[in-house]
């Protein structure tokens, strides 16, 4: 797959995150994006003392929940300067 492949989807992804989440057409996304903060341990600590295991999954969680955040609320000329940087170092 060429790199300029590889940025035009991750821009048509970002573009998809981002109608979702911030379209004042669609209140379910709002709803959505609430939801993934608080399951998405966003707001609150992915510590469980005593369980490491249990801390592993909460952090997890946490990460796809970032994921998720940046892909919404990332400019595009911001995400093709990171993907530009990412697809040189490869």
């Amino acid at each position: 797959m060429k790199v300029v492949d590889v940025i035009r989807d991750k821009i048509h992804l970002h573009g998809a995150f981002q109608r979702i989440f911030d379209s004042p057409e669609n209140p379910d996304g709002q709803l959505v994006l609430r939801e993934i903060l608080k399951q998405g341990f966003v707001i609150r600590s992915t510590f469980v003392a005593g369980d490491p295991h249990q801390t592993a999954m909460n952090e997890g969680s946490r990460r796809l929940a970032l994921s998720i955040l940046r892909h919404a609320f990332t400019d595009h000329a911001r995400l093709v300067e990171q993907l530009t940087e990412v697809m040189k170092d490869q």
